[in-house]
């Protein structure tokens, strides 16, 4: 069975890449990801929240503001991230180890969750929302958990934001996919079979994972190409945009 949706909008930010434009070069090969990450300055978030954030909260909550747009108040979500905000929970871990005093304030942001709950407190919103975490299919689980909720409880709409950033440099050696990026999508009921994209499962083998999973979904949004496949969970899904 295929799960068919649109994409009514789509916001994403990584080192260097943070207008639509910016990312059709990125997509024609005309601009590589940069070495360093700049910040969205959120300037519709009070200026005493917002220094409260980290680099991880500000890029997911930008993602997540400029997705929904007009529809943040009341929208369901779906958040992802493989590693969560991890430079926040590495200094916690820190602190144990020299025998300091955690700062609560500083433990509930680092909670996989903070991210949506930040988002439901700036927009207001009390609709249901879910954070999860899938390994290096982290994107496409996401992905495949919001279209699927789409479907079940029979939305007209439902919000996506994936996030990760740089690991500390502690865990280096011990991730492949280092990648810094944000995405948010604002995902749609599919009204007709023309310009949707379904997702669905295939038998397929010898098919390799992708160190980024959120990078070929850029990129395939932003070609021509008919399909993307990945792997969610040791199976492999294909992604469809239907013409």
């Amino acid at each position: 069975m295929a799960l068919s949706f649109n994409i009514g909008k789509c916001v994403a930010w990584a080192p260097g890449l943070e207008s639509e434009q910016d990312w059709q070069l990125w997509q024609r090969g005309e601009r590589p990801l940069a070495e360093e990450l700049s910040l969205p300055k959120l300037t519709n978030i009070p200026a005493m929240q917002r220094r409260r954030l980290s680099p991880f909260a500000k890029i997911a909550l930008h993602c997540a503001l400029e997705a929904s747009g007009d529809h943040q108040a009341d929208i369901p979500c779906v958040f992802s991230s493989r590693h969560g905000d991890l430079h926040r929970t590495t200094l916690l871990i820190e602190s144990i180890a020299q025998g300091k005093d955690l700062s609560p304030t500083q433990f509930g942001l680092s909670v996989h969750n903070a991210a949506a709950g930040l988002f439901s407190i700036f927009a207001g919103n009390r609709a249901p929302l879910s954070a999860i975490a899938g390994g290096q299919s982290s994107f496409m689980q996401g992905l495949l958990d919001c279209v699927a909720k789409l479907h079940a409880n029979h939305l007209s709409q439902i919000l996506y934001v994936y996030c990760d950033l740089h690991v500390p440099d502690c865990y280096r050696s011990y991730v492949c996919d280092d990648t810094a990026i944000g995405i948010g999508l604002l995902i749609e009921a599919a009204e007709d079979t023309g310009n949707t994209y379904s997702l669905s499962h295939h038998e397929m083998t010898g098919f390799v994972n992708s160190e980024c999973q959120a990078l070929d979904f850029m990129g395939f949004i932003l070609s021509d190409e008919s399909q993307l496949q990945a792997k969610i969970n040791q199976q492999t899904w294909q992604l469809c945009r239907n013409t």
